[in-house]
């Protein structure tokens, strides 16, 4: 029993890796701008980013873990620091402050957890909402 459970296991976090790596469906470019800007305006500890994969809140879990363990997460905010949105394809992380935000750390996080970080949205008093794209992966 054991082992047919291991098995399951096992095809399950595959079928996950295998749908966040082939990029799934994407959301509306302008839908997905909205709710970005929504999600950081006057929020100058947030960053939101566009994450290439992000089809369902399970495929979310990995991302959780390599993003909250990043030094500066506010895990007091929303959901240990972090939330989802995966019909915008967009992920949430709160920092403890605007300085400690680290949009490199966090495109290398989502990396590891497999995700293809497209580009990020961020907020600041003089420019509003501005949109940065990552480079592209190699």
């Amino acid at each position: 029993m054991k082992h047919l459970f291991l098995s399951f296991a096992i095809l399950f976090l595959s079928a996950l890796s295998t749908h966040a790596k082939s990029g799934g469906p994407e959301a509306a470019p302008e839908a997905r701008d909205l709710v970005a800007q929504a999600m950081v305006e006057n929020q100058a500890n947030h960053l939101a980013i566009y994450t290439k994969g992000l089809v369902c809140s399970s495929c979310g879990i990995g991302l959780r873990v390599h993003l909250k363990k990043l030094k500066g997460v506010d895990t007091s905010q929303l959901d240990k620091g972090v939330d989802l949105d995966a019909e915008k394809q967009l992920v949430l992380v709160a920092f403890k402050s605007a300085s400690e935000i680290d949009p490199e750390g966090v495109r290398e996080a989502i990396y590891k957890a497999g995700y293809d970080p497209a580009h990020y949205y961020l907020w600041n008093e003089q420019d509003g909402v501005t949109q940065t794209a990552y480079p592209v992966a190699q």
